[in-house]
């Protein structure tokens, strides 16, 4: 069995979110990003709150479109990549644009009522324990008629195959603290939370697929740049198993691999939620 002492220093998300090499995993993710921008109807002149704002992947889009950004993160290390990314991309730049990136908490926004035209969260808020303050968050900091949108990973056949497979391990899971970011997957869910939350919100499944030029290729960026992947083997350290939680991903990978040209094309479907605040 994993130490619990252990256990809880792998969940720590100020750790997790600093393991690996996050740019690397955002880059895959960046459509993902541009879609839910776009569909959040970000324009010139608005005020966006990107909510775990990661690397900057939705942030710095909704800059290049014209519009003031805030970002929050519970990761000091996410931030840092972040600005590097808008010093880079020089969106900042940009007349009337404006951005903020500061440490924050989805379940605690560091901001005032009704700041915001659109209030957005990429792959993000769903990694919050509560997601009922998550999501009233979200709101509270919304202005009446404004937007918010959230970005989750939804069920599908990479995913379902890898939680088939971690679940023989002990910890049976990337390990995550009490936060449940699966159940943010499903569409009834989500339209009940966010309708909880005040929200008029639709959802739709939207396709994605991670793409390798090789299996050996997915593995090594999972294996060395996702952060809660990571945590994940090194929580398996102690008792000998992450050997073989490597092989059980590696197979994971095949069995959902859909790509048949020596390539590797994992499909990975996301849920995108919209509404409108009250």
């Amino acid at each position: 069995m994993t130490d619990p002492a252990h256990r809880r220093s792998v969940a720590d998300p100020h750790r997790v979110w600093s393991l690996g090499d996050y740019d690397a995993i955002a880059a895959h993710l960046q459509p993902i990003a541009d879609e839910t921008v776009a569909a959040a109807g970000v324009g010139a002149g608005m005020s966006v709150l990107d909510v775990g704002v990661g690397s900057g992947n939705a942030a710095v889009v909704a800059a290049r479109r014209g519009a003031s950004v805030s970002g929050v993160d519970v990761s000091a290390a996410q931030l840092d990549l972040a600005r590097r990314r808008f010093a880079a991309d020089g969106a900042e730049g940009v007349e009337g644009v404006e951005v903020d990136l500061q440490l924050g908490d989805a379940e605690s926004l560091p901001f005032e009522d009704n700041r915001f035209d659109v209030v957005l969260s990429v792959l993000g808020m769903i990694f919050a324990p509560d997601h009922r303050r998550a999501a009233g968050e979200m709101v509270r900091v919304c202005r009446p008629g404004g937007t918010v949108a959230i970005a989750s990973w939804a069920d599908g056949r990479w995913a379902g195959e890898w939680r088939k497979r971690a679940a023989a391990f002990d910890p049976p899971s990337p390990p995550l603290g009490d936060a449940r970011p699966d159940e943010w997957g499903d569409p009834a869910t989500v339209s009940t939370r966010l309708g909880a939350a005040g929200l008029h919100a639709s959802t739709e499944i939207r396709p994605f697929d991670w793409s390798f030029p090789s299996i050996d290729a997915a593995v090594d960026l999972f294996v060395g740049s996702a952060g809660v992947f990571v945590a994940f083997l090194e929580s398996l350290e102690a008792s000998g198993q992450r050997a073989d939680a490597e092989l059980a991903l590696r197979a994971a990978m095949r069995a959902s691999n859909v790509a048949t040209d020596g390539t590797c094309r994992l499909p990975a479907p996301w849920l995108l939620g919209v509404g409108t605040a009250p």
